[in-house]
């Protein structure tokens, strides 16, 4: 449906010879999409134009036509058709694609925040076959985000064609990394690949768009090429790009599907980039238990600063997720993707029900084997989804008692060895120096040697640092994690065991700031170093003054003893409120006004937009359509903004 301005304009458009163009579907740095009809073949498709001062460069120009010819070689169902590009002696340089009906992954994640983690490691898995097909072509992707993602839903999840709802379709508009979308709403939809239209398709766009921006004189225009959060460290040094860089991206898109967040996070993009380059973020599991320790690691697999360390190919991701999902017995991954995008909060339902019956089972395996931090993850994570279910505990405590067990077992172990090599140290000694003692002691000598009056030597064992894990979903359980270089699985140890009488010092760091808590009824002093016995807490965080910018929550948090090699270290704990959206209405608008922030929210006349939060406030220039008049805006979580429309 072609809405009445798109139709007005239509003289304005470019012309092409072989082509029709019916509206404007969106727009971004790099060049304008139009929907239009090839005249020859009398179908719809997407013709993509990138903008006069790129097309002006002599290298952007050759690049262009270069990486959509390479593009155009890739048939694979996950990957969206090119059917043409322009010609050398062609004023305009165009793509022409196929059109995809639905949406893309980065309004699926505003609309529901974090996927489960079998669906979004599904899309990933369905990725990776899409990528996988392009790098054996030799072609590198270089800008994998949720934006270049595209999401064609089955056929009875879409409005029906025509009619009064037609014009209020959401629809995704994808165009070289920016996701805009027009006043008529209207998008990139697909045509070609509905052949069944009961299952939901994955579809990566946007091949090469990175590599044909990067250009001297073209980086200078200040284009970003590429997204720092999910760019790979090479990629930001102008190191070697390769496979692995794509799978790093990957990864960055799990993690974000997964937890609702991107791991790589900053107020500026300085402080992502320097993030990414030294691998910092929280591990997965930290901020999602529900997520678990077995997908944290496959992320942090994908996510290794070193790329010889990384995952080696999107295949090689692709195995270890469908191994996964195998031992989840999820045999109909397809069928999962589609209930889920059906009716996700049933979908979200059943399949945590049977997660954690898979969870025991196998977690209960991983005991009998004596594989304790495997077990470990699958009871954490079936606690995760039911925090108050008493068999759960039962189990952790059991494994809580085997682990405390094989802890002690492997600590006499380890003095009883230190022992054996200190004796056979001093054997050896004795028989070295003997020579010029004379002959050996006889056993009447003995009485006559003076008792020794210094202290027995003890061998010590190097007790295991302790550190955070994430907050286990109960008072009743702890958890140690391992080092940052082993998978991020938590073995469980006895919370409720005495202490030892010595305190911890702990240091409390509360998100977002003015954010406020208590801990067992007492207000705490989060920037103050608290000592606190070693044990179960319930902690109560808020933010101060009733802002409503946060949901307060109730957390189960537990406080370790302090390490016997660093008594006085200061164990450091960060919780974190969940930051509500912010909302916008638009008032005074002309009938078919609206309201541009980037990607951070878009308005109709009469309509409310919803942002996606990541701090409580945020502050930047919006565009308001039809006349382009730009002002700012600030948005603030949990609230509502009037935003009137700017005056003539």
């Amino acid at each position: 449906m072609v809405s009445a301005s798109a139709t007005s304009s239509s003289d304005r458009f470019p012309e092409l010879e072989k082509f029709e163009l019916l509206e404007e579907i969106g727009h971004g740095g790099m060049a304008t999409v139009y929907r239009a009809r090839d005249l020859r073949l009398d179908r719809e498709v997407a013709i993509k134009i990138i903008h006069k001062h790129l097309r002006e460069n002599p290298e952007v120009r050759r690049r262009f036509v270069a990486e959509a010819r390479a593009v155009a070689k890739l048939r694979h169902p996950g990957i969206v058709d090119v059917y043409d590009v322009s010609d050398e002696e062609d004023e305009s340089r165009y793509l022409v694609v196929e059109l995809i009906r639905g949406t893309n992954l980065r309004k699926m994640l505003h609309e529901h925040e974090a996927l489960p983690a079998e669906v979004a490691a599904i899309i990933i898995s369905l990725l990776c076959g899409a990528v996988q097909h392009a790098h054996e072509a030799g072609v590198i992707h270089r800008d994998i985000k949720p934006e270049n993602v595209l999401v064609e839903l089955p056929r009875h999840s879409m409005p029906p064609p025509g009619g009064a709802d037609d014009a209020d379709e959401e629809l995704s508009v994808k165009l070289d990394g920016e996701d805009q979308t027009s006043p008529a709403r209207t998008s990139l939809v697909s045509s070609s690949a509905r052949s069944d239209r009961n299952k939901v398709r994955i579809k990566l766009t946007d091949f090469g768009i990175a590599k044909v921006l990067d250009v001297q004189g073209v980086t200078s225009t200040g284009q970003i090429l590429g997204s720092p959060a999910h760019m790979a460290p090479e990629q930001i040094e102008g190191g070697r790009v390769g496979p692995q860089t794509d799978v790093f991206a990957l990864g960055v898109l799990m993690y974000e599907c997964m937890v609702g967040h991107l791991p790589f996070e900053g107020r500026n993009p300085a402080q992502v980039l320097r993030k990414v380059l030294e691998g910092i973020y929280e591990q997965a599991d930290s901020e999602a238990p529900q997520v678990g320790g077995r997908w944290a690691r496959i992320i942090a697999q994908a996510l290794h600063v070193d790329i010889d360390k990384r995952i080696a190919s999107a295949e090689a991701l692709a195995a270890l997720i469908e191994q996964e999902l195998q031992q989840l017995e999820i045999d109909d991954p397809s069928r999962l993707l589609t209930q889920f995008f059906d009716s996700p909060s049933t979908c979200r339902e059943r399949l945590s029900g049977q997660l954690v019956g898979h969870l025991l089972k196998r977690g209960e395996q991983e005991r009998k084997r004596g594989r304790v931090q495997l077990a470990a993850a699958d009871f954490n994570r079936a606690l995760a989804f039911r925090p108050d279910d008493l068999t759960i505990l039962k189990r952790v405590s059991s494994l809580s008692a085997q682990a405390a067990w094989k802890q002690r077992v492997s600590r006499t172990a380890t003095i009883l060895l230190g022992s054996a090599a200190l004796g056979g140290a001093a054997f050896g000694i004795t028989r070295l120096v003997r020579p010029a003692l004379g002959p050996p002691l006889l056993s009447s000598h003995l009485s006559a040697l003076p008792l020794p009056t210094s202290k027995p030597l003890v061998v010590k064992t190097a007790a295991p640092t302790s550190t955070r894990s994430a907050s286990v979903p109960t008072a009743s359980v702890s958890a140690v994690a391992v080092s940052s270089s082993s998978p991020r699985i938590f073995p469980v140890v006895d919370a409720g065991a005495p202490s030892s009488g010595q305190r911890a010092r702990v240091r409390f760091h509360l998100i977002p700031g003015g954010a406020a808590m208590t801990l067992g009824g007492k207000a705490i002093s989060w920037y103050q170093i608290q000592e606190l016995e070693p044990r179960s807490y319930t902690a109560k965080l808020f933010m101060k003054g009733g802002d409503p910018c946060c949901e307060s929550r109730t957390v189960p948090i537990t406080i370790l003893p302090p390490d016997p090699n660093k008594p006085n270290g200061i164990q450091r704990i960060s919780l974190k409120l969940t930051i509500k959206n912010a909302r916008a209405t638009l008032v005074g608008a002309p009938k078919l006004g609206s309201m541009s922030c980037g990607k951070k929210i878009f308005v109709s006349a009469g309509g409310t937009g919803t942002a996606i939060m990541d701090d409580v406030t945020w502050s930047g220039t919006c565009v308001f359509k039809p006349g382009n008049a730009s002002r700012a805006v600030r948005l603030h979580a949990g609230k509502t903004a009037r935003i009137a429309w700017p005056g003539p």
